[in-house]
């Protein structure tokens, strides 16, 4: 497929969502790709308890582990908005233990994939959902948390709104995400900002991680570039732009400033 080709038909939100329901369910198989966020590193941070399967992408699963470590979730209900294989889910049930946690995604596919995996960990479930319309009732939940899941959403002050519903008072938002630096893209940072500013909640915490991110996407990369070069020939494109390497139009953007990775604490 000619890559201008490809390019028309990555525009069509009906070809974009098949290629992701595809990919994920290839690599939900394939135990090094788990992990496909930009991941987090920072000098000497603290060590944490991961499986052998887990510890090759600590770099991702570290992201999770950083977002909540502020804001404790042991016996908190927590919501996930955009769980995808469901490997971080999975991650912060187990070794957080909140009361309940119901991992969310828009691909009925990958929800459907992740009701099969066997599980020991009964607080942990799986729900299709847009995020516009999270399936828990008012006031149901402590914790809502996105990890690179905002960029698809059209209407991000929809999701603020569906969020501060389902948030209990005093329950917090955390986000973990890039946006673009140019104000007129609709998911320019500074446009988030004024929505979150005109929300039901509060931001408290507005960190910029970019230099982080980056860090994590170049030490990963090697690892992730030999992972996807398993995978077969006509799927590897589409996984380069699913997972974050230095190959990826993401990492561009972020060396050369056209993106930011943030991360962003709000509270109702």
């Amino acid at each position: 497929m000619s890559a201008t080709l490809w390019q028309r038909l990555w525009r069509r939100a009906i070809f974009k969502r098949a290629v992701y329901d595809v990919i994920g369910l290839m690599l939900l198989r394939h135990p090094g790709l788990q992990m496909l966020n930009c991941g987090y590193a920072e000098d000497e941070y603290p060590d944490f308890p991961l499986t052998p399967e887990q510890e090759p992408e600590r770099l991702g699963y570290q992201l999770y582990h950083r977002l909540v470590r502020y804001h404790p979730i042991t016996r908190s209900d927590v919501l996930e908005v955009g769980c995808g294989r469901g490997g971080g889910a999975r991650f912060l049930a187990g070794a957080f233990h909140p009361r309940g946690y119901l991992a969310t995604d828009a691909s009925r596919t990958l929800i459907r994939a992740q009701r099969r995996r066997r599980s020991e960990n009964t607080r942990l479930t799986f729900a299709a959902a847009r995020a516009e319309h999270l399936p828990a009732p008012d006031e149901s939940q402590d914790i809502v948390l996105g990890v690179e899941t905002l960029s698809p959403l059209a209407d991000k002050a929809v999701f603020l709104r569906e969020v501060a519903r389902v948030l209990r008072p005093g329950g917090r938002l955390l986000i973990a995400d890039f946006f673009y630096t140019r104000p007129d893209s609709r998911h320019a940072a500074g446009l988030f900002r004024e929505l979150a500013g005109a929300s039901p909640l509060v931001t408290i915490t507005d960190e910029d991680w970019t230099a982080r991110a980056v860090r994590a996407l170049e030490e990963d990369s090697p690892r992730r570039l030999a992972e996807i070069e398993k995978l077969p020939g006509l799927f590897r494109g589409p996984a380069l732009s699913f997972a974050g390497t230095t190959h990826s139009p993401l990492y561009r953007q972020l060396k050369d400033g056209r993106a930011v990775y943030l991360h962003f604490v709000l509270r109702k």
